[in-house]
């Protein structure tokens, strides 16, 4: 069996992989893989959720939902959880009876839909952090139009329809197929045609490249607001100020690094 590039039975990704990695093992030694595997990522799903259920009651609080940052923090932490909780429920392909009806909806329904949420979570991300940099400038003009629910919605939708219908090409070439290797087993194909691949290589490239540019631009803006004011303070240089402040809040870079 040969494959390549818009012919892909196991496309790159953690379900993947993991069914990869459990299928190049000893017959003998693949249910204990297959524990192994759905244990380990049942004890970090439990961890994620908890920390999300946790901030979402606190981003609840009426004070913090009623400003358009808090609501898109609430958003952002029920977007997290959903994603999570399909996460889980993508462990089921890993079971040996699975039949057709129940692996068509995990590879044609549930992955998609994880695959949407998870990129808005990342564009919520980037959106949050921008205006939370907009925030710190305090522009008149500007701080009612960020603070407004209006606006947040609008920016909800508008970020949720952009990212659904850049998931098309994925969603017309997704494909379950009985597996060539294992009689009674099903495999999520990804037939892409050329155009469609290219395309959703693109699509891919946006997805993570904008919202981490978006976040760096936010912790940029948020280091020129402190310089400034310090600068002010005490009577130095804006960029002595804006090095000092880099090596302080340098943190702040971490999170978008790693997203890459």
């Amino acid at each position: 069996m040969v494959c390549n590039n818009s012919v892909n039975i196991f496309l790159i990704g953690l379900m993947s992989s993991m069914k990869t990695d459990i299928r190049t093992t000893n017959a003998d030694q693949q249910q204990l893989m297959s524990f192994a595997y759905v244990f380990s990522v049942t004890i970090l799903v439990l961890f994620a959720l908890a920390s999300n259920i946790l901030s979402a009651d606190t981003f609840f609080r009426a004070q913090i939902r009623s400003t358009s940052v808090g609501f898109h923090l609430l958003l952002y932490s029920c977007c997290s959880i959903s994603v999570f909780l399909l996460l889980e429920f993508r462990l089921i392909q890993l079971l040996d009876s699975l039949n057709y009806e129940s692996f068509f909806s995990i590879c044609n329904v549930i992955t998609p839909t994880s695959s949407i949420l998870a990129r808005i979570c990342l564009w919520m991300n980037g959106l949050i952090g921008l205006q939370r940099a907009f925030q710190s400038f305090e522009l008149g003009f500007l701080r009612n139009q960020i603070r407004s629910r209006v606006t947040g919605n609008m920016l909800v939708v508008v970020v949720s329809i952009c990212v659904s219908i850049m998931h098309v090409p994925e969603l017309i070439s997704r494909r379950t197929l009985p597996d060539p290797v294992a009689a009674g087993k099903f495999v999520c194909q990804i037939r892409y045609s050329e155009e469609l691949l290219i395309l959703n290589t693109i699509f891919s490239f946006i997805h993570v490249f904008l919202p981490v540019s978006l976040n760096m631009l936010a912790n940029c803006l948020i280091l020129a607001s402190i310089s400034r004011r310090r600068a002010n303070i005490h009577g130095t240089t804006y960029w002595s100020q804006w090095i000092r402040q880099f090596h302080r809040h340098a943190h702040l870079f971490i999170s978008p690094t790693l997203t890459t």
